[in-house]
């Protein structure tokens, strides 16, 4: 079985990204694994490496469940179950959305 490729490729390493994997959307719209992120962050952050640790900490938990979220809609039939876990799920988009641009203030990350 092969796994599910999104449009995106990786703006930091140039490979496919897969909808099984932990990715996130940048400012500048460019599409990026959160390892990846996570790993230039860490390496070129503009201030406290700690906070730039715990920011990215909160951002890989939302990028997780935005991931399970999607699996369980998948699998639930009740319409309005559905609705409501959909809803959640753009809550976590929101939410990584808004740690990602913290990781871009706190870190030279493209």
């Amino acid at each position: 079985m092969s796994r599910p490729a999104t449009k995106w490729t990786c703006g930091i390493c140039n490979q496919t990204i897969y909808w099984d994997e932990l990715f996130t959307f940048m400012s500048n719209r460019t599409v990026v694994h959160f390892a990846c992120l996570r790993s230039k962050a860490l390496a070129n952050p503009k201030g406290s490496s700690e906070d730039v640790q715990a920011v990215l900490d909160g951002l890989e938990t939302e990028l997780k469940k935005i991931v399970e979220y999607k699996a369980r809609i998948n699998k639930v039939r009740d319409e309005e179950l559905k609705k409501v876990l959909e809803a959640v799920e753009k809550d976590a988009e929101k939410n990584a959305g808004i740690l990602t641009r913290h990781v871009e203030r706190l870190a030279n990350v493209l």
